[in-house]
């Protein structure tokens, strides 16, 4: 049963019409199992077992990884031909994305970018699996927690390593820019946050130096930049490029 407030929140997205498209999903293997997560989150929107507007998608007992040949992808492709018979939405599972080749991601991008809004597609992703930074760029990431694992995403996030002003942007955009997964978050708020972490966990070295006094510029020039209306995200992406 889900209690966590990530997945909730992804729920009354779904009934207020305010679900994205595509978002990536990462667990952790000793703690979650994918499958029944999907399972568990489908079971809140509908009761009916195989449902036509459901796809999960799995590579074979031989496959190492997804291909352009892959029937599972082909399953996918022809699934997101034709709009939802029932739901508002297609819901695609994709596990193990981090399995999906190059080749095929780079052919899956402009797919992943223009994802009608009557689909919504999870690609499920170990902890630590890398995936290409193009398809990440595409995609809302949030982290499935365990019951005894709850906790929300920038009170967990490492930041014993500076993180890249890619991964600030992730961050923020999870958290705290409208219509993201939890929205609660102000950019001031997001920023102090992440300079006390800093702070706490960083090594005194240039490199943490220099990504805290990128925090602080970030919170001494924001009121300025909000006084003529910029939005949250073009404000934070202006520092974060």
């Amino acid at each position: 049963m889900m209690t966590n407030k990530i997945e909730d929140t992804l729920i009354a997205k779904y009934h207020d019409k305010t679900l994205a498209s595509l978002y990536i999903a990462r667990y952790n293997t000793q703690l979650i199992n994918p499958i029944q997560w999907a399972d568990d989150f489908i079971g809140q929107i509908t009761k009916v077992a195989d449902h036509p507007d459901i796809l999960k998608i799995q590579k074979s007992e031989k496959e190492s990884e997804y291909k352009v040949d892959s029937k599972s992808i082909d399953y996918f492709l022809k699934f997101i031909q034709y709009k939802p018979l029932q739901l508002e939405k297609k819901f695609i599972f994709l596990f193990d994305a981090h399995d999906i080749s190059v080749i095929l991601s780079n052919k899956l991008l402009k797919i992943f970018e223009e994802l009608a809004p009557q689909y919504c597609l999870f690609l499920m992703v170990p902890d630590h699996s890398h995936m290409l930074a193009t398809v990440q760029s595409r995609a809302i990431q949030f982290q499935i927690s365990s019951d005894s694992d709850v906790h929300r995403p920038l009170e967990s996030a490492d930041m014993s390593k500076a993180l890249t002003p890619a991964q600030l942007l992730d961050l923020f955009k999870l958290l705290g820019a409208p219509g993201t997964v939890e929205g609660t978050y102000t950019e001031k708020n997001f920023i102090e946050q992440l300079i006390q972490r800093t702070l706490s966990q960083c090594a005194c070295n240039e490199e943490s130096y220099n990504q805290l006094t990128e925090l602080l510029k970030i919170i001494s020039t924001n009121e300025t930049l909000s006084t003529f209306n910029n939005s949250t995200l073009s404000r934070m992406t202006r520092f974060f490029s």
